[in-house]
């Protein structure tokens, strides 16, 4: 409740000022009552009130004298003004004061509620400011102090262009108390509690309000003691953040992570076997990049360690087989470390090794182009293939690709890509639930009204058709 101070001559006014509305209602009480000024005075030192109501017209020191007084001696209040006459001179006096406004007696009921409520605001403004402020230093500033409201916080990030009204709601649900504050592009939620909550909880509703978004969740830390850990923990995460993009990261999520990727042992002389034997280099190369997964390396270690380990790759090579390397160390370096996401890197380093296993096996002459022509088919059916593209990764002339994949198979190449993609078709339509055009792009058909005439040429029924014969049989 905020303290409210009556100060005026007519004890009628002290007494009646009481009932003229209801008080708490309002989250106010009346603390006191003083009958002029020096005696008013004195009670505002003693009680320190929120708001004192003051006539000015009274013997000895009048309201604007007394209020004058107090500001003087650094008292701290809201000042609302009575008077029983209309009076621009003693309202521009009062409101020069700070007083929040200037009431002609008697009082009315409307005006005196409209001016406290707008006390309210201010002060509830006041406080959120002056509380951000607090956290402010606590997390990001000198403060080194925790705090005694609650044993348990947390701390919650998410990137500033999301809302963050819905979250918070949802989050005080859960929890005691949410406080949000931003900084530097993102806002954050400081979660207090009176014990440790359910991780799972907090981890299940963020997602659920803002899926497939970057979500940062501290662990719970001790209220009382120093909260820069928070910070700290918040940007433990985000170091993950290349590993794992675009999501909710817990120290819970990444246990889960961890967990799920099994440690492969000798992933690097793994590779460089299925480089120089061309089996599996596609399998060898995912047991590559899930080590990172296992260990949750960051960015700077993954490229750091990548650079290193094709280093260490090309150095095999160059003393086993004859070739010219055409990615130079400087190229590998610069590469590696402007790609700004993961599957970025991936993709790059993939590429280069696939082209890097294909000069090793034409120098060695176990390269047989029609073979690798329908491996690679048959592993990538899925991107837009054309002999043109394919014949830039192989370094063959698409027009003698496709004459010799003719000679060789008796099949023009691209029957033979819709083929595959066929029977890839016909294996999704009998274990999936999926929609046809969703099919269509999983098999490398952007547009479904293709895919479904090339589906009925190649199976004399519909893919609706083929589903439905599949359930009846």
């Amino acid at each position: 409740m905020r303290k409210v101070l009556i100060v005026d001559d007519e004890a009628m006014i002290r007494e009646g000022l009481r009932y003229v509305i209801d008080w708490a209602a309002f989250g106010y009480e009346i603390v006191g009552t003083a009958e002029n000024g020096k005696v008013g005075l004195e009670k505002i030192k003693a009680l320190a009130p929120d708001v004192v109501i003051a006539d000015i017209k009274m013997p000895g020191k009048n309201g604007l004298e007394m209020v004058r007084a107090a500001i003087d001696q650094s008292l701290d209040f809201y000042a609302i003004i009575l008077s029983g006459y209309s009076d621009f001179e003693y309202a521009r006096q009062a409101l020069q004061l700070g007083a929040v406004n200037y009431l002609l007696k008697p009082v009315n009921e409307d005006e005196l509620i409209d001016i406290l409520q707008k006390i309210n605001h201010q002060e509830d403004a006041k406080q959120h400011r002056d509380q951000v402020s607090m956290w402010h230093d606590k997390l990001f500033g000198n403060d080194s102090t925790g705090v005694t409201c609650y044993p348990y916080v947390k701390l919650l990030r998410i990137e500033e262009q999301h809302a963050p009204e819905a979250l918070k709601l949802a989050l005080s649900k859960e929890v005691e108390d949410v406080v949000l504050l931003t900084y530097r592009h993102y806002h954050y939620f400081i979660l207090l509690n009176q014990h440790a909550q359910n991780d799972l909880i907090i981890d299940s509703l963020c997602q659920s309000l803002l899926p497939k978004q970057e979500i940062l969740v501290s662990h719970w830390f001790n209220a009382h003691d120093n909260l820069t850990p928070l910070v700290e923990d918040i940007q433990m995460l985000e170091a993950t953040t290349f590993l794992l993009p675009q999501q909710l990261l817990s120290y819970n999520v990444l246990e889960a992570v961890r967990h799920q990727s099994p440690m492969v042992k000798e992933a690097r002389e793994s590779l460089l076997k299925a480089i120089f034997d061309r089996q599996d280099l596609k399998g060898a190369l995912a047991a590559y990049w899930q080590t990172y997964y296992y260990e949750l390396s960051h960015e700077e270690e993954i490229k750091w360690r990548v650079n290193g380990d094709i280093e260490w790759l090309y150095q095999q090579i160059i003393g086993k087989v004859p070739i010219d390397l055409e990615w130079s160390a400087e190229q590998k370096h610069q590469q590696i470390y402007l790609c700004q996401t993961l599957p970025m890197l991936k993709k790059m380093v993939n590429q280069q090794l696939e082209k890097l296993s294909l000069t090793i096996a034409s120098s060695l002459n176990h390269l047989d182009i029609v073979d690798e022509l329908i491996r690679y088919t048959q592993e990538n059916y899925q991107t837009e293939l054309t002999l043109k593209k394919i014949g830039e990764i192989f370094n063959y002339n698409s027009a003698y690709l496709g004459k010799k994949f003719r000679k060789e198979t008796g099949k023009n190449y691209l029957s033979f890509l819709d083929e595959v993609r066929m029977e890839k078709a016909s294996d999704i339509l009998s274990h999936s639930n999926f929609m046809v055009y969703e099919v269509a792009e999983m098999v490398g058909y952007t547009n479904s009204d293709y895919f479904y005439k090339k589906f009925k040429q190649h199976f004399d029924v519909s893919p609706n058709e083929y589903r439905q014969g599949l359930k009846q049989a």
